[in-house]
């Protein structure tokens, strides 16, 4: 089943990042636009910003999704595909990850994820039921000392 991360944060991370990439970009090319008269190198430069800003807007909604699986999570970010088997999660942070709608487990290698929710929380409650290996908060220290979440 495929399942696609809360569209309204997306929105709302793409809309950050954007904002950094214009004050880098413009900043970079200041004293191109600090002339009197304006041509057609600045109109080109902003129209850049404008296709690049749009295509990442688009890639970010549309390449952007979970498909949630028996035996694991396939989660998509743009070109990268990353794969969390159930079996492998030994610890998930259960009050962190329903406070900031984010979900956030670790591996038994000691490897820590955060994956945003999807709009009614599938993957949350997905990964509840079928993580069989568990531990306890308590347990979890003390297997895993150095692993900080």
């Amino acid at each position: 089943m495929k399942v696609v991360p809360d569209r309204k944060r997306t929105i709302r991370t793409f809309i950050i990042a954007d904002l950094a990439l214009a004050v880098i970009l413009f900043l970079s090319c200041i004293k191109i636009f600090l002339f009197q008269q304006w041509g057609a190198v600045q109109i080109i430069l902003i129209l850049i910003y404008v296709f690049i800003s749009v295509f990442m807007l688009v890639m970010s909604l549309t390449r952007n999704f979970y498909v949630i699986e028996n035996k694991r999570l396939v989660a998509v970010r743009g070109t990268r595909v990353s794969y969390y088997d159930y079996c492998d999660v030994v610890y998930i942070d259960r009050a962190q990850s329903e406070k900031k709608k984010t979900l956030c487990f670790c591996t038994n290698k000691g490897i820590t994820r955060y994956l945003p929710f999807d709009k009614d929380g599938e993957i949350y409650n997905t990964f509840l039921k079928k993580c069989h290996n568990l531990l306890d908060q308590e347990e979890f220290k003390n297997k895993y000392p150095k692993v900080k979440l």
